[in-house]
């Protein structure tokens, strides 16, 4: 792949994930943010993809990268981290696996609905799970930031009594 397909790529993500944002009602400042979350995730899945020939840790990976994303942008822009994850992460649904399983069942080929079904859902799995390494770290780093204050809190409270 080269840089041309790659920029052509992102191109084609941002604009999709851009139309989503708006179809889901998405706040117009946060478009931009968006667009740019989906691009750099399906960036990264596509060169991901070239490079390891694993389709599943290229899931994983990139759907990490749009859930840190969306957390980082989420803490800076003031919105839920869900209305950038939800648009980012659309590029990545494999709905032509899903098509395809559909169209093998209708064609009574079941050896190939098998086949399509099993990598769509594997696919599909990679995805939750990329987003959920994420949203767990992410949430499990602000509550332990949380107790480190308020001990702090405590112990500066202690440390006026004396």
């Amino acid at each position: 792949m080269n840089f041309f397909d790659l920029i052509t790529n992102f191109i084609f993500s941002f604009v999709a994930t851009v139309g989503f944002s708006i179809f889901f009602n998405a706040p117009k400042k946060s478009l931009i943010p968006c667009g740019l979350i989906g691009g750099i995730g399906w960036s990264t899945y596509i060169v991901l993809s070239n490079l390891t020939k694993v389709p599943l840790f290229s899931m994983v990976i990139a759907s990490a990268v749009i859930s840190l994303s969306s957390e980082i942008l989420a803490r800076k822009l003031k919105y839920p981290a869900i209305s950038f994850i939800i648009p980012g992460i659309l590029p990545l649904v494999p709905g032509i696996g899903l098509y395809n399983t559909m169209y093998s069942l209708v064609q009574k080929d079941y050896v190939a609905a098998v086949a399509t079904g099993t990598d769509t859902l594997l696919k599909s799995g990679g995805i939750a799970i990329g987003i959920l390494i994420i949203t767990s770290l992410t949430k499990t780093y602000y509550i332990l930031l949380a107790k480190i204050k308020i001990r702090k809190y405590k112990q500066n409270m202690n440390t006026d009594k004396i």
